[in-house]
């Protein structure tokens, strides 16, 4: 299962193990494989979200085959402030 780091407005990193990450009115919300909701983020008290590959991502602190994600290049999702 993929693994996603989501830095916080108060400039902590929080991992969370999920299939899925979506915004839904400002919140920012991960899912698993089966829809259900794992953990979520209220709007405006996250900033960006990024994939985290290779040995970090590994249970055992393995790299993973070429079949897995790509290496993560920054942020996949900026949260905006609403104004």
């Amino acid at each position: 299962m993929p693994i996603w780091t989501v830095s916080t407005t108060q400039h902590d990193d929080e991992r969370v193990e999920a299939d899925l990450l979506t915004t839904e009115g400002g919140a920012l919300v991960a899912l698993s494989e089966e829809g259900l909701l794992v953990r979520a983020w209220a709007p405006g008290e996250w900033r960006s979200v990024g994939h985290i590959t290779g040995v970090e991502a590994h249970p055992a602190g393995k790299s993973q085959p070429n079949g897995g994600w790509p290496q993560q290049n920054g942020s996949v999702v900026i949260g905006l402030p609403r104004r």
